[in-house]
This record gives C-alpha cells, sequence and structure tokens, in this order.
C-alpha cells in the first residue's frame, strides 16, 4: 500500500467516528494521521516494521502505531470495517460533495437510501432531498452541480495518483523481473490527461521472456482480478476496479508500439492513414519498413514520426485538435518543458497553512536549481488557511529578505491575496506596493452566478498591483466543480491590464486546464506554471503543470518564470500595462 492509500483510510476512520458521535479526540487523532502520512517524504512502509521510528511521528500513539502496522501489513483495517459495517452504505461517497456534511449524509442515506452518486443526483432533480434538514433550495442547486461531476467522471482517477500508481507497478515489476529491456506508461497518463481510466504500459524484452514478465505482471502485490492473459498482453484490476494493462513488444518495435499505445485514438487513427498512404502499416507491432532490408534499424519515436512525414509532436499534443497539420510545416522545439522552468512563483509555509518552515521549503527549491522562489502565504480573508494579517505580512517580509541574504537562491516577498465577494481585495494597496509579487485567488463565495464571478476576477486584475491570478476556476478535480465564470471574458481582460495567468500544477486543481490554456494561447495571454506547494515533496508537481501547459501548446516565451531572476525581477518592476510588450520583445 503507498501513503495515499494509508492515508485515506485513516481519514474515513475519522470522517466515519465523527458520523457516529465519537469522541472529538479520536476523530482528531485520526484526522492528523491522515494528514502526517500524507506528508511524508518517503514511504510509510519503509518503517512500518520500526515501531520507535513510527511512534516519532508526530501525532502517532501506540494506537496509531498499531493501526498503521495492521494496515500496511493486511492490507486492511478492522476498525474501518466495523465502522462501515456499523453505518449505512454510501456515507463515504455523500461526504466528498461540497455541501453535505456528516449529519446530512447520515440522513440521506438512512431516510432516503441515498448510497451514491447517480442517486443524490436524482434525489435533488425530483425535489426530495431538499426536504431533509439544512437543505436550502440555493444549498441544494450547488451540492447538485458538484455531484454531476463526480456522476460524469465516473471511475477515473486524477493525473497525479495515476501517475504515481503507474510508477508503483513499474517500480514492482522490475523488481522482480530483471530481463525487461524497457517499460513505459503510455495511454492517457503519458499524454497527462487530467482524469484517467485506466494504467496502460508498454513493456520490451525478448520474446522468451514475455511469458515470465506476463506472470509476474498478474501476481502483482495491487491486483485483485485478472481480467485478460495471453502471451503478449494482460489486464488486471485492483482492489478498487482500477484496471492496469500490459502489452509486450520486442526491443526493435517498443518506439513504434509506444507511438501507437500513447494515443489518442483520434491521433494514431490520423497516424495510421498517413501511413498507409506510404505504404507502410502502423499498429500495435510497430511501424515495419516496406523493405526487409532495413527492418532491423533501430525506431524512435521521433524517427517514427518522421517516417510519415511529420515533425516530433509531443505526447501530451497527440489529441487530433490540429497538431498533426502543423507538425507537418513546423517543428515544436518552442514548446515549454521542464527544463525551462526557473523557479516557481506560487509557494506556502508554515506561516500560513503549509507543512514545513520557510527554510525548509526553500532547501528543497534550491536543491532543484531552481534561481528563485516566491513565497505567497495566505491572506487575511483565508481563515481556515491562517491567512496574515498586515502587521504579521510585513514580518513575513522581513523573514524572506533575511533568508534570501542567507539561502543562496533568490527569494521574493509576495502574498496569495484572497478576492472578496465584492471583488475588493484583502490588503492596501500600500502594503502591496511594498512586495515583489501578487498573486490572487478565490476561496470563498464560490456559489455566486457567472456574471457575478466574472467581474469579481476583472476588478482585481484591474489593480495595479495585482500580478497573477491563480487556479482561476478554483475547481478541485473529482471533489469541487470549478466556479462560474465568462473565461474568455477573463482572458481578454488579462491581456488588457498585463496580468498574469497561473496554470497551477497541482495535480488537484490543473487549473487553467487545458482548453482555457489554449483559448489563452490564441488571445496571446501569459502565463506562470506554478506548483502552488504547501509540502517539500509537492514541488515535483511541476511536471504536471509543465504537460498541462503542453496540452495547452504554450511556448517557454509565454511563461515568465522560464525568465531569469534579474529579466524577472524588470518585468515585475514594469507598469502592467507595458508588460506584455515586454515579454513579447524576448528573443528579438
Amino acid at each position: 500500500m503507498d501513503n495515499n492509500s494509508i492515508s485515506q483510510a485513516f481519514a474515513d476512520v475519522a470522517v466515519l467516528m465523527q458520523v457516529k458521535g465519537e469522541n472529538v479526540f479520536k476523530v482528531r487523532a485520526h484526522s492528523k494521521a491522515s494528514d502526517v502520512i500524507k506528508s511524508l517524504p518517503y514511504p510509510i512502509t519503509d518503517i512500518v516494521d520500526n515501531s520507535e521510528k513510527l511512534s516519532a511521528l508526530s501525532g502517532f500513539g501506540d494506537a496509531i502505531v498499531d493501526k498503521t502496522q495492521e494496515l500496511v501489513r493486511t492490507g486492511r483495517l478492522g476498525l474501518l470495517d466495523r465502522l462501515l459495517e456499523e453505518l449505512p452504505d454510501g456515507i463515504l461517497e455523500l461526504v466528498q460533495i461540497p455541501g453535505i456534511g456528516p449529519k446530512t449524509a447520515v440522513t440521506a442515506a438512512t431516510e432516503l437510501g441515498i448510497s451514491n452518486f447517480e442517486q443524490l443526483e436524482a434525489s435533488i432533480e425530483s425535489g426530495e432531498f431538499q426536504n431533509l434538514p439544512r437543505i436550502s433550495k440555493k444549498g441544494a442547486a450547488q451540492i447538485l452541480r458538484h455531484t454531476k461531476l463526480r456522476v460524469e467522471q465516473g471511475n477515473r482517477i486524477g493525473l497525479g495518483p495515476a501517475t504515481q500508481m503507474a510508477s508503483d507497478v513499474i517500480v514492482e515489476l522490475k523488481s522482480r523481473c530483471g530481463t525487461i529491456v524497457d517499460i513505459e506508461v503510455a495511454g492517457s497518463v503519458r499524454r497527462s490527461s487530467e482524469l484517467i481510466g485506466n494504467v496502460d504500459l508498454v513493456c520490451s524484452a525478448m520474446n522468451d521472456e514475455f511469458q515470465d514478465i506476463i506472470d509476474s505482471f498478474t501476481t502483482l502485490s495491487n491486483v485483485r482480478d485478472v481480467i485478460a492473459h495471453n502471451p503478449s498482453m494482460a489486464v488486471f484490476a485492483d482492489a478498487k476496479g482500477f484496471r492496469f494493462s500490459l502489452m509486450m513488444v520486442t526491443p526493435e518495435a517498443f518506439d513504434a508500439s509506444l507511438v501507437y499505445a500513447t494515443g489518442s485514438i483520434a491521433h494514431v487513427t490520423r497516424l495510421e492513414a498517413l501511413a498507409s498512404e506510404r505504404g507502410m502499416t502502423l499498429s500495435s507491432s510497430g511501424l515495419p519498413y516496406p523493405s526487409e532490408s532495413l527492418s532491423k534499424d533501430i525506431q524512435t519515436e521521433r524517427n517514427i514520426y518522421e517516417r510519415l512525414g511529420l515533425n516530433f509532436i509531443p505526447a501530451q499534443m497527440r489529441e487530433d485538435s490540429g497538431e498533426i497539420e502543423l507538425a507537418e510545416k513546423q517543428d515544436f522545439a518552442n514548446i515549454l518543458t521542464e527544463s525551462d522552468i526557473r523557479g516557481d512563483l506560487h509557494a506556502h509555509t508554515n506561516w500560513s497553512d503549509g507543512r514545513y518552515t520557510m527554510e525548509e521549503m526553500v532547501a528543497v527549491a534550491q536543491k532543484r536549481e531552481w534561481e528563485y522562489l516566491a513565497i505567497t502565504d495566505h491572506s487575511p480573508s483565508a481563515t481556515v488557511a491562517n491567512g496574515l494579517s498586515p502587521d504579521m505580512l510585513i514580518a513575513h517580509n522581513t523573514a524572506v529578505r533575511e533568508l534570501s541574504i542567507s539561502s543562496g537562491i533568490r527569494l521574493l516577498t509576495g502574498t496569495e491575496m484572497d478576492i472578496r465577494p465584492d471583488g475588493s481585495l484583502d490588503y492596501s494597496d500600500e502594503l502591496l506596493a511594498g512586495l515583489d509579487i501578487v498573486i490572487a485567488s478565490i476561496h470563498s463565495g464560490m456559489d455566486q452566478d457567472i456574471a457575478s464571478m466574472t467581474q469579481r476576477v476583472i476588478d482585481a486584475m484591474e489593480n495595479p498591483h495585482v500580478d497573477v491570478i491563480c487556479h482561476l476556476t478554483a475547481r478541485l478535480l473529482g471533489k469541487r466543480s470549478p466556479v462560474e465564470i465568462d473565461i474568455a471574458s477573463v482572458l481578454e481582460a488579462a491581456v488588457r491590464t498585463g496580468t498574469v495567468m497561473e496554470i497551477n500544477a497541482s495535480p488537484d486543481r490543473l487549473d487553467l486546464k487545458a482548453e482555457h490554456i489554449r483559448m489563452g494561447v490564441d488571445m496571446g495571454v501569459i502565463f506562470a506554471v506554478n506548483t502552488d506547494a504547501h509540502r517539500t515533496w509537492q514541488f515535483d508537481n511541476m511536471r504536471f503543470g509543465v504537460s498541462t501547459a503542453i496540452r495547452g501548446w504554450v511556448e517557454s516565451d509565454r511563461v515568465i518564470n522560464t525568465l531569469h531572476y534579474a529579466e524577472l525581477m524588470t518585468f515585475l518592476a514594469l507598469p502592467k500595462s507595458e508588460r506584455y510588450a515586454f515579454n513579447k520583445s524576448r528573443g528579438h
């Protein structure tokens, strides 16, 4: 089991204990254990047999240590199983919907028989759900919006968890099969789709090793049911029904097979047509040469595209949305890559709701060899995030400047400032003027109508000190629907006011999403790709932000955190009305 699944088990216990009215301290203990496990920079399984090390974790008393060891060793938690037996089905699903607390979840389950998202949707649409205590007509409408999101998502999971699950399978399979020549994740994970329906892997080895690798794949630690199994492929489902597939190919067919397996279906269909026009056949077995004498040539992905008359297309762009037509004319050398990123302009510390100290966050950013990092803790309206008062922000600025001198990495003073429901801001213009960077976002009043929400954000953009609008739609993938907002109007205002739009790299957000990014690219918007890190290991999420930017066809010179530090500070020192022109001059 990985940290996420172990953390989720403790979180589920905390929720169910709260539903049953258990001692608040027990509820908090399990909730804290969930947070601690999720925040660990290493697998808790590495220390699970060492009770002393487990006990050294914050909040890990004997009971939590015992439950952790039970869960890792057996794959089950007796307490969780008992709580699930004692309560109606569906409680854990219902409490995932914003607006439904434990009491409402129990009432909905016991009185209305609601145990899943589809039943909840039907109950709200029939008007039945609105008869429950504490449910207003407006509240029901918002709950319905979030519920429809979950119904639409189905069994798909987020890119972050899917990527981790794919990595875990690859690591375990490699540890058991030393004959693997190469193995890569393909499909929607490789294309960095925001929601993933299954994990597809392509593996190369010699033909006589196929069966041993397939056998190992179908007996991995997370296998619950084997769905399909033959000498060259296999599919299994884990305990939650999520599917993993493995396709075996010979080393010389690996890259061409990877092209085929990466997709999308529409993209590959176009490639098949191009291959056919050239007297070749692209299939899951690869792209053979017409001449047998050339069949042993090494085929790279780039070579495959070249043989089809195309420049190489990054995996994230393969959606048949115009990339093939463009690849016939030009290359994608200017598309953003993670190596282009020189710093992060959105990070939190334990001054607000971050888990780690400023020094710890900075040390990890420095190890990544970034030139700079903006420390952007929350503003006062974010009360649940321990937002900083004006006086605390001033002290925060001092701490950032002092650490910038001693740390060896350039630090920017900043804030993630709430945009209030009326469009006003949390800090005075005088206070904002003293910061290196100001990013602004929505954290409350998310049920506003589209006109109000749109104007609210544009009002913030009109402020001369607001440099970046971050996670515009405030969505949480698979958990909270995006706010209702006119994306096109906001992007147009960004260009008009000289405001940068964030591509939030947190796999829980990926906001802006690729569709909106592509719209922004066409309109001339400038972006910042930021991690919104609250924990040291979340800087690793930069890869998800970059991949999402690639899906939106963003080139590196449209991203301000590809600037060197001196260039960035010059950009931020300009009046907003001059910044887009400055950025357009890059490389000219």
